[in-house]
């Protein structure tokens, strides 16, 4: 009796191995969700000497030296990011602050780590004096660029800073996502002093979002960047009128995904204390579609991997930056990235 139900029991194995191979054919893969992220990757510049910018602390010849193999351990590093951020997916839109030429982020999209996603690059030369840009890299896949172009802030006495990002791109969806990288002005004058700066680049961003809200209905909006202020400073509240996302949604209105965790004291960068200066804004309607593209708050956040942090001798986690101006460290950034997920 038991020989015979063994021999019923094989008989029927090669079916059951059809069945199982074509329940695994049929299974769609779960959607993936469409991914940003932003990084102020701490000063990726090349190793050569350019006369027409403030670039000589970034060559070999510098105190601290910058050469060849330290140039492509920060592009593998940056690389490194890119593809854990989002495991297992690989981010749609990659922002950037702190990159100083076309030609390191065309070495950044051949590094290994990411090179089979063959990222676009947008990226236009702003006036910064020392030669430091925003750039966007995109997924040609998920993303078309539809058109870009840089937004000139004029600051107070003239002084030069970095353009202001903007791209409009279509999803596969069809949907169109207005994308804006920002990097404003430093509070290396003091916070105080600096406000009006970041206060006029606050301006430039309001108006090119107060002139798309006019000629589309509910537009999809996405902001990202190191803003050099809090999530509650004015450029941010009154400036760009971005609000906190606990409050009641509208469509039009700007919410900051990542002012809960500046609430909770979280930050993406540290001084004297931790600071929320990399941030998230998107338009309210992302937050309330049922339909389309829509996000949330709890997909957003900083990325804190462990490599990214160091110790220190008491015990605290610091971003694990590259060098300072006396010393190489090797490390990934002085900044943390954040990143948001949307549905589609």
């Amino acid at each position: 009796m038991k020989i015979r139900n063994l021999l019923f029991a094989l008989a029927f194995l090669p079916m059951l191995t059809v069945f199982a191979q074509d329940a695994k054919k049929n299974t769609k893969p779960a959607k993936q969700p469409f991914v940003a992220m932003f990084y102020n990757v701490e000063n990726l510049y090349d190793t050569i000497n350019d006369p027409k910018i403030n670039d000589d602390e970034f060559t070999p010849a510098g105190k601290v030296p910058w050469t060849k193999d330290r140039l492509e351990t920060k592009i593998k590093h940056t690389a490194q990011v890119i593809s854990e951020i989002a495991s297992p997916c690989m981010p749609d839109l990659v922002g950037f602050a702190e990159i100083e030429n076309q030609q390191v982020l065309e070495m950044l999209t051949a590094s290994a780590a990411i090179a089979k996603t063959k990222y676009g690059i947008v990226h236009y030369d702003s006036p910064d004096e020392r030669g430091i840009d925003v750039a966007m890299l995109y997924n040609p896949a998920t993303f078309k660029v539809v058109t870009s172009e840089p937004l000139h802030v004029t600051l107070p006495e003239n002084d030069l800073t970095r353009d202001i990002l903007y791209v409009k791109g279509k999803l596969n969806s069809g949907q169109i996502l207005h994308v804006f990288i920002n990097h404003w002005p430093s509070r290396r004058e003091g916070s105080e002093i600096s406000a009006a700066k970041r206060m006029a680049a606050a301006n430039v961003l309001r108006a090119k979002i107060d002139a798309i809200q006019k000629l589309e209905k509910s537009p999809n909006i996405l902001i990202l960047g190191d803003f050099n202020d809090e999530p509650s400073d004015k450029s941010i509240t009154e400036g760009v009128k971005a609000l906190s996302p606990d409050q009641v949604i509208s469509n039009n209105n700007l919410y900051g995904l990542l002012f809960p965790e500046f609430k909770k004291g979280e930050g993406s960068l540290f001084y004297k204390d931790w600071d929320l200066f990399d941030q998230i804004i998107v338009s309210g309607n992302m937050l309330s579609n049922k339909k389309g593209l829509r996000t949330s708050v709890s997909d957003a956040g900083i990325f804190k991997a462990e490599y990214l942090l160091f110790k220190t001798k008491t015990g605290e986690s610091r971003p694990n930056r590259t060098m300072s101006t006396d010393k190489y460290f090797g490390g990934y950034s002085d900044h943390l990235p954040v990143y948001v997920k949307f549905e589609l």
